[in-house]
């Protein structure tokens, strides 16, 4: 319970620019109830930074209840939960399957950020416990978050691979150029690009969806599937059926608070 002390501190810098969240904003008082009723309800886990961004997100779409129904089952999911817990094996699972996909689909990149000593966990576990609303605009992120719904924990995967996809010429030439004279990228420069850049380069949802669409198709299926089995045996989760957007040929179902807004979804990414 000591934790929803952060809870006041954390809500004005979530969605900063909505002022929704902060201390007067029309979203606040539900976002801070929500939050402290999963504290409650989950003392195991409590709040955790990042959660915030969960819980806004829902509320932006749902209702007080209805979202703190998600914000529940939502951090059930295997995908979430490990990270959230901090659980030493979620977390070097994820790093170990985001070195191979980057490997697989940008080998430049790959040996960059090796060469470099960027560990995968200094970005991957903020992205993926907010499902990337923190790091993306809101609309770009509402995006993945349809996707993330559907399809599962593939997704955070393909997204930030995505995002290094956009991101390449930037991570390899920081300063623009390409020969002897251009600046080497390092650490700082990297981070620059993953950090303060990312939210100005990457505005527009059709672009970022096109490129996760395009890191789906070129990924190995042995890969795909070493997530999804991840996915549904961690925590004691199971496999369903259903239909996805991305690949149909892979379908999963999605967890069951969304069955309402499934079909929506469907309708809203198949027809772009």
């Amino acid at each position: 319970e000591k934790s929803t002390n952060c809870i006041p501190f954390d809500l004005p810098r979530t969605f900063p620019t909505l002022a929704f969240f902060c201390e007067g904003g029309p979203l606040h008082e539900d976002c801070a109830r929500i939050l402290e009723a999963y504290t409650f309800f989950r003392p195991d886990i409590g709040y955790v930074q990042g959660m915030s961004f969960l819980a806004a997100m829902l509320l932006l779409y749902l209702p007080a209840y209805p979202a703190f129904v998600g914000l529940c089952n939502l951090l059930n999911t295997p995908s979430v939960l490990g990270l959230y817990t901090l659980e030493p094996q979620a977390v070097a699972c994820r790093a170990r399957l985001f070195r191979s996909f980057c490997a697989q689909q940008l080998p430049a990149v790959a040996r960059c950020i090796d060469e470099v000593g960027l560990m995968p966990e200094m970005f991957l576990i903020e992205w993926f416990i907010t499902i990337f609303a923190k790091c993306l605009p809101l609309d770009v992120a509402s995006v993945i978050w349809d996707l993330f719904l559907l399809d599962g924990e593939v997704v955070l995967y393909c997204t930030a691979i995505a995002l290094f996809r956009i991101l390449e010429p930037s991570i390899l030439h920081p300063d623009g150029r390409s020969g002897p004279t251009a600046a080497t990228p390092d650490l700082e420069s990297i981070s620059r690009s993953l950090g303060e850049d990312l939210r100005k380069r990457v505005n527009d949802p059709d672009e970022l969806l096109w490129h996760v669409r395009e890191v789906w198709r070129r990924a190995p299926p042995q890969l795909l599937e070493e997530i999804r089995a991840i996915e549904n045996t961690e925590f004691g989760a199971t496999p369903s059926g259903g239909s996805g957007v991305l690949a149909a040929n892979m379908p999963r179902g999605p967890p069951a608070f969304l069955a309402s807004v499934r079909a929506a979804l469907v309708s809203r990414w198949t027809s772009r």
